[in-house]
């Protein structure tokens, strides 16, 4: 009876754990779904991973940023099916999301066939406990702001440590808007310094009402991991202009500086004033327009050609556009000369009324070069007449010098035959003074003098009492 019954207690055990592995095997079998969250705490900016593992179920869509809605922005997805069986299919899916707002963020549910995962609620922090949150501010530097008016508008980043953030792009819904740079500086919060990123624009409303401004995303890559952080949109109000002042008017304080002008000038000489102007929103055409009243005006010494104008390099990092201003001249009268006097009218938002940028190059001496380049001209003449006529006696006396220097010489050897031969070639070349030796000797001058030469004589003398009866 004891073997009886402990063999049948055996048999129960057995079908039990028969029992109990057939269900655990349908179990596992059965179509599941899973969807997991982590970190457990997310953070503002941190990445946030859902993972999604789907067994035996039908393929699951990749989600799309729509379904996800505004608090959340997909940076990527990843999927993965495998297939073990005829009957066995694994899915998964990874998303990175980063959450858009702090506070309690939700999200979506998901089904796949018969199985789903209900929406869940994410609690999501500003930063971890007992740590500072990101600095984010953004301010326009103007308290406010006109139609026209160039303004500064600043977003200051930092998590108190040396994040190289991206440059954040920016877009306004009322005006011109243009990166001017960026800079690392220290700002005062709760009195305590804190290093910023500050990124600057230079925007100007084209109508009255309220402007925004709204930022893209500011991305970091601390040790590799990219942090996202949403930037909220900046708004302030623009007031309109006056009636009375034009809409391409200057808009600003304008500020002129002149380069320094020649304090001398020639009739008929030609310059160039050259002049900067910055501080104020104006168009080149405005700009060129307000320029030609300055020609207009002319009518003095001084004939204006047409203006110039280009923008300085610099203005790429300025708020206002920096004008280079260029007025070509020419002197068309001499004595005083008055140069022109620059007036840009613009209208002042901070004083709420209009004002005048003036200034002026001064005068200047203009002298007539006609005659003094006559009187060197006539100086230059005299100076070359003396000084042919000096040559033209110098070439006489050294002329002079030589022929008297052959005359004496050949009275000092008693060169008779050298004396003849010269007289020869004289009667050869018809001279009318050579019909007798003593005549062409008498006859003979050195510069216009008579040789006088007395060693000549006996020369003559013998060669006449050689060649002729007494």
């Amino acid at each position: 009876m004891m073997r009886r019954r402990n063999r049948g207690r055996w048999v129960a055990l057995l079908v039990a754990a028969v029992a109990a592995n057939a269900a655990v095997a349908a179990v596992a079998a059965s179509p599941r779904l899973d969807c997991r969250v982590r970190p457990a705490h997310p953070l503002l900016g941190h990445p946030l991973h859902w993972d999604i593992r789907a067994v035996d179920l039908p393929a699951i869509a990749l989600l799309q940023q729509a379904r996800l809605g505004p608090d959340w922005l997909l940076q990527r997805q990843t999927g993965q099916r495998s297939v073990s069986g005829p009957r066995r299919s694994t899915q998964t899916l990874r998303l990175t999301l980063y959450p858009m707002a702090a506070g309690a963020l939700q999200l979506p549910a998901l089904r796949a066939g018969d199985r789903g995962c209900a929406a869940r609620t994410v609690q999501v922090a500003v930063a971890p406990s007992g740590q500072t949150a990101l600095l984010l501010s953004a301010h326009v530097d103007a308290a406010h702001a006109t139609v026209g008016q160039a303004l500064r508008v600043e977003l200051d980043a930092g998590a108190g440590g040396a994040l190289a953030w991206q440059a954040v792009r920016a877009v306004s819904d009322n005006g011109l808007l243009r990166p001017i740079g960026s800079v690392s500086t220290t700002v005062q919060v709760d009195g305590r310094q804190v290093r910023v990123q500050r990124q600057s624009w230079s925007v100007t409303p084209l109508r009255a009402g309220t402007a925004t401004i709204r930022f893209g995303l500011l991305r970091a890559t601390p040790f590799g991991q990219l942090r996202v952080y949403p930037v909220p949109a900046l708004r302030f109000t623009v007031d309109a202009l006056p009636a009375y002042w034009p809409a391409d008017g200057a808009v600003g304080r304008a500020r002129l500086r002149l380069d320094a002008a020649p304090v001398r000038l020639a009739l008929g000489s030609r310059g160039t004033l050259h002049a900067t102007l910055d501080g104020v929103q104006i168009g080149r055409g405005a700009l060129l327009a307000l320029l030609a009243r300055v020609r207009a005006r002319d009518g003095g010494a001084l004939r204006l050609g047409a203006a110039r104008v280009r923008l300085e390099p610099r203005s790429a990092n300025a708020v206002t556009p920096v004008w280079r201003i260029a007025l070509p001249f020419r002197v068309v009268a001499g004595g005083r000369v008055a140069y022109p006097r620059l007036r840009i009218p613009y209208y002042d938002p901070r004083r709420g009324a209009p004002g005048l940028a003036q200034a002026g190059w001064g005068e200047a001496l203009a002298t007539d070069p006609r005659p003094w380049r006559l009187l060197a001209a006539g100086a230059l003449v005299g100076a070359l007449v003396l000084t042919l006529a000096a040559l033209r006696r110098a070439v006489r006396a050294l002329r002079g010098w030589r022929c008297r220097a052959r005359w004496r010489a050949i009275a000092r050897r008693g060169d008779a035959p050298a004396l003849v031969r010269a007289w020869r070639d004289a009667v050869a070349r018809g001279d009318p003074d050579a019909r007798t030796l003593r005549g062409w000797v008498r006859a003979q001058r050195c510069a216009g003098a008579a040789i006088g030469e007395p060693g000549l004589a006996p020369l003559v003398e013998a060669e006449e009492a050689r060649r002729y009866a007494r």
